[in-house]
């Protein structure tokens, strides 16, 4: 019996040390297939790592491209703005000679009224419209002429006819005179006029140029008129109110 008992340990101990060899070996191999993948990832990840290197190079290259590219637009564009300000200047220059040498010469043309002191004066903040005097052929309107009994503030306005209506076309800048007495005052940039148009100015505050009553064709208006505005334009032939102000603009005509 004693020998029976030790054959059936013996042969438990065997059977358990078999399992115990065959758990090793799969750890073992679990082991190896895990040590292969941690080799595959960590050479996916010395790929990945070479690649992004050669990306960031490339990044690096492209940045110090486009900075000396920005540097090279900023230097042309200011060289460009330089020419620019320089043909600005060269041309203002001309256009102020040739406009100074034609005053002189009596070169360009004066539409209005005659420029003389006159009886009556007042009233402020009028547009007045010289429908007597339209501009005889398309051109540039260059300035104002007038005689002012005191300094004063205006715009230049070019009126179109169409019709029964009259429509503001062309407005200047605020222009102001500084001085009582002949004055002509430059506009910064001509207004384009066409054959037939009719000059009006439009008074902000006193209006500074003396009027004769019963003369001359020139309308009032008292609302404020803007590019675009248009008006009717009654008839003043034989009408009592017509007057004549001494005020007209200077341009070339054709």
């Amino acid at each position: 019996m004693r020998h029976i008992l030790i054959s059936c340990m013996l042969v438990g101990v065997l059977g358990g040390c078999a399992g115990s060899n065959e758990h090793l070996t799969r750890l073992q191999e679990e082991n190896q297939q895990l040590q292969q993948q941690l080799t595959t990832v960590q050479q996916s990840l010395d790929t990945l790592t070479a690649e992004k290197n050669i990306l960031d190079d490339r990044v690096a290259d492209l940045t110090r491209v486009s900075g000396t590219l920005q540097r090279e637009k900023r230097a042309r564009v200011e060289e460009a703005e330089q020419l620019r300000r320089a043909m600005r200047t060269f041309v203002q220059a001309q256009m102020d000679a040739l406009r100074q040498f034609s005053l002189r010469q009596e070169f360009f043309d004066y539409i209005g009224a005659e420029l003389v002191n006159r009886q009556h004066s007042g009233d402020e903040n009028l547009t007045l419209v010289d429908s007597g005097n339209p501009l005889p052929g398309k051109g540039a309107l260059l300035s104002l002429r007038g005689y002012f009994i005191v300094p004063c503030r205006l715009h230049l306005l070019v009126f179109r006819p169409a019709e029964d209506l009259w429509e503001v076309v062309e407005v200047s800048p605020l222009l102001e005179v500084a001085q009582a007495g002949l004055n002509q005052v430059d506009l910064d940039v001509p207004l384009a006029v066409q054959a037939g148009d009719i000059l009006g100015f439009a008074f902000v505050g006193p209006v500074g140029i003396p009027y004769d009553d019963k003369t001359g064709n020139t309308l009032l208006f008292s609302d404020p008129l803007k590019n675009g505005s248009r008006v009717h334009i009654p008839a003043t032939k034989g009408t009592p109110n017509r007057r004549a102000y001494s005020i007209g603009g200077v341009g070339l005509f054709q």
